[in-house]
């Protein structure tokens, strides 16, 4: 009875430490499934919060395209290049169609591309300040668009002859920019009006110039205004490296991006020597005519 006795004994204890470590189990079980649930918690929340962000950033890049320095670029030959072409293209023939108008109203005519002109500088500089602090690397008026703006801001005001030689010839490089336009903003941006502002006004300014003064380039204005671009293109080479910047699209060209710049430098040069004199002489032809 005795040895029955310490058996039940034994199997009490050992039954209770069994449903001891029973319950020790399902509580750590317990720990552990909270753990677990926590974790998948936490792993949902952060997917969901990387969505709302993602959303958000989206929302706020559609809010604000009409500002927004995220807002996308241009393709060439997209809707928005065809319809700037068009504008562009559209403005000429009025420009053409009431040239003889023109003669008798130029100052007229003047002052209301004076005044187009310096509303664009004031939107192009105003945004920089606010969007992008006035990076230098982007916002000083180094662009040859930007130059030739400012060029004929001062020629609308002085009718300088000199001046406007200058821009007749830069005035070649609205063209390409409006053919294959780089880094350009949709239409309803408020940079993509100051972009269409500034090169319908530096393209048309030089037939305003003709039909109302008898404006024509000579060979003294070919000499001028490439010496003056000559000057233009390596202070431009030299300071973007200083601010990184893309200052006449040196940093990011574009065409012959994986050239060297031994090679590509002599080319720039000599291609627009090449295409300003080609431009003098189709006026001096068209003049002779």
């Amino acid at each position: 009875m005795k040895k029955i006795t310490l058996f039940q004994e034994f199997m009490d204890r050992l039954w209770k430490k069994c449903v001891k470590i029973v319950y020790i189990l399902r509580e750590l079980s317990s720990d552990v499934s909270f753990l677990l649930h926590l974790i998948s918690l936490n792993k949902l929340a952060v997917m969901y919060n990387k969505i709302m962000k993602k959303t958000s950033r989206e929302e706020d890049l559609v809010e604000n395209s009409w500002w927004s320095m995220h807002s996308p670029f241009i393709r060439p030959f997209d809707g928005n290049h065809l319809l700037y072409i068009g504008i562009v293209v559209l403005l000429f023939i009025i420009l053409f169609r009431f040239r003889e108008q023109m003669k008798s109203r130029a100052k007229t005519v003047g002052y209301i591309i004076l005044a187009f002109s310096v509303l664009q500088q004031i939107f192009l500089y105003s945004w920089y300040m606010i969007e992008m602090r006035f990076d230098v690397s982007e916002s000083l008026p180094l662009h040859i668009s930007r130059i030739t703006s400012l060029l004929g801001i001062y020629y609308l005001i002085t009718n300088n002859r000199k001046v406007m030689d200058v821009i007749f010839f830069f005035s070649l490089f609205a063209y390409g920019s409006f053919l294959y336009p780089q880094r350009i903003y949709e239409i309803t941006h408020v940079i993509g009006i100051s972009y269409l502002v500034n090169h319908a006004i530096t393209i048309l300014l030089p037939y305003y110039a003709y039909f109302a003064y008898g404006y024509r380039p000579n060979f003294q204005s070919f000499k001028r205004a490439y010496v003056v671009f000559f000057f233009y293109f390596w202070f431009v080479y030299f300071l973007n490296p200083l601010i990184d910047g893309n200052y006449f699209y040196l940093k990011y060209r574009p065409f012959f991006r994986e050239w060297p710049d031994y090679l590509y430098v002599p080319t720039v040069l000599i291609a627009v020597l090449f295409g300003f004199y080609f431009a003098y002489r189709i006026v001096k032809r068209i003049s002779k005519d």
